[in-house]
């Protein structure tokens, strides 16, 4: 093989590679964090923008899981969140790195503490991606420690 060839090659894979990565880097990506905060018995939802353009947020929907009854259950958008945010809510727009802080009602709360956190959340976006991924932790208020539930 002659020395045209491998620079040729050269050139290809790394064309290659850069596109990829430009590629990847535009990827929207949330990360949502169900968290309890002990002391409190209240829940939030803490959305951050991970990727490297802002994302608008139409919609967000949660079943939770009854232990005792076994089954999931769809939460009404009426219940999902505290009665102060219902209605500064969706659509919302977070830019890149930034971060916001959902609190939830307290009856879903209860909900869900009494479950240990077991929800399905799916945030949709306004071109129609749906973010289903999230961490559950808990927060000690008192030791200002976090808790992950797996």
């Amino acid at each position: 093989m002659d020395i045209e060839s491998i620079i040729a090659i050269y050139g290809a894979l790394l064309s290659t590679a850069l596109l990829l990565y430009e590629i990847l880097k535009q990827r929207k990506r949330l990360t949502i964090i169900l968290e309890h905060i002990a002391w409190y018995e209240r829940v939030h939802i803490i959305i951050t923008n991970s990727s490297r353009r802002s994302i608008s947020l139409s919609s967000m929907s949660m079943e939770v899981f009854d232990i005792e009854k076994s089954f999931w259950e769809l939460v009404p958008q009426n219940a999902l969140f505290d009665n102060e945010q219902r209605n500064e809510l969706f659509p919302l727009t977070i830019k890149k790195g930034e971060s916001i802080s959902l609190l939830l009602g307290p009856v879903l709360s209860d909900n869900l503490i009494k479950n240990r956190l077991q929800a399905r959340i799916t945030i949709t976006d306004s071109e129609g991606k749906k973010f289903k991924e999230f961490k559950a932790r808990t927060f000690d208020a008192k030791w200002g420690t976090y808790h992950y539930i797996s």
